[in-house]
């Protein structure tokens, strides 16, 4: 009960209101790339700008610039006046940005004015999409991937809970758990996440955010690959097994998966273990809750030493307790350490 109504707050507090505005940006953003792609069709007549220059607008941390444009034109022998470059106009914090756009469209200059054929007093001078619309959508990939993953947050709290162990047997004879190590779809998201801002970065921060159109679809295309092999990626190491933690029967042996530092399996036999223990883990700072449960094994090494090491963590601790049962159950050890198999 308690756990539905935090979730209800979070979602309430957190998740609502952070969902509410990313899909306000997505459908802005959505409707200007729709609107800007309509123009390329649009006719065209020659026209005449009037006044051009740069505007600069004041807040208490920084101050925008951006082009302040006025133009004539004549449709079917009507005069019109516009104002508008593109649909999806911004503004910069960089003023040499502005400042190139003036002298692109000087006073005075004969320009093509592309315009609404319903409407001729709606134009534009740039027509068709370039690659500021798709660097807005790369620029919002983050904001979106945290939306997706506080939705998933709130939904997984309200679903039923899953068992506490499932264990499952190989074509070699052995029972596994898989155990919870980079989920594919947190690593996708990561991977979609670095990548997008470095393409950001590297395209739009050098080449400007009205880069010719070509760049921006590879830019996505690189994104897209990225997070695409990941997900290959990831899915081949689960289905290979990667992450199983394996009871071996045949040869009484414990196979570990790499885990933090582990970067390889380790394989112990089940005469060497000595115990299993559940550890809770501290968060740092201020480390005064407990942020996960450890699971560690502790066991002899062939040169008589004892080492311990870690097996996973889990945040829930009935999770840990039930993994450290099943392998107590098979490797008939407890949780504290017999003297007398110390001894042995």
């Amino acid at each position: 009960m308690f756990a539905r109504l935090g979730s209800l707050f979070f979602f309430l507090v957190f998740v609502l209101p952070w969902v509410t505005m990313t899909a306000a940006f997505d459908y802005l953003a959505a409707s200007n790339l729709v609107r800007q792609a309509r123009t390329a069709s649009w006719p065209s007549v020659q026209g005449t700008v009037i006044r051009s220059e740069v505007t600069s607008v004041r807040s208490n941390k920084s101050t925008n610039h951006g082009l302040k444009l006025a133009y004539t034109y004549s449709v079917d022998g009507q005069s019109h006046e516009g104002s508008t470059v593109q649909i999806t106009e911004s503004m910069s914090g960089d003023r040499g940005v502005a400042e190139e756009q003036m002298a692109r469209y000087p006073v005075g200059a004969s320009v093509p004015v592309y315009y609404q054929p319903e409407q001729p007093s709606e134009a534009v001078l740039k027509a068709g999409l370039d690659s500021s619309e798709l660097f807005l959508f790369m620029l919002m990939t983050p904001f979106n991937l945290i939306a997706f993953w506080l939705g998933r947050a709130v939904v997984g709290s309200w679903k039923s809970e899953p068992p506490l162990l499932s264990t499952f047997a190989r074509e070699d004879g052995s029972e596994c758990v898989t155990l919870e190590g980079p989920w594919t779809a947190a690593l996708v998201s990561l991977v979609l996440f670095g990548s997008a801002v470095v393409c950001f970065l590297l395209t739009a921060g050098t080449m400007g955010l009205d880069a010719p159109l070509p760049v921006g679809v590879g830019a996505w295309a690189v994104v897209i690959a990225c997070g695409v092999y990941a997900g290959r990626w990831s899915r081949a190491r689960e289905r290979a097994g990667h992450y199983d933690l394996r009871l071996i029967a045949r040869s009484r042996s414990l196979s570990l998966p790499p885990y933090l530092k582990r970067r390889h399996r380790l394989d112990v036999r089940w005469s060497d273990v000595l115990s299993l223990r559940v550890e809770p883990q501290l968060r740092k700072p201020p480390a005064k809750e407990v942020g996960s449960y450890q699971l560690t094994l502790e066991f002899s090494t062939g040169d008589g030493e004892v080492r311990q090491e870690a097996i996973t963590s889990f945040y829930q601790q009935d999770k840990a307790d039930a993994l450290a049962h099943w392998l107590r159950k098979h490797l008939k050890v407890g949780e504290a350490v017999p003297e007398e198999q110390r001894s042995a």
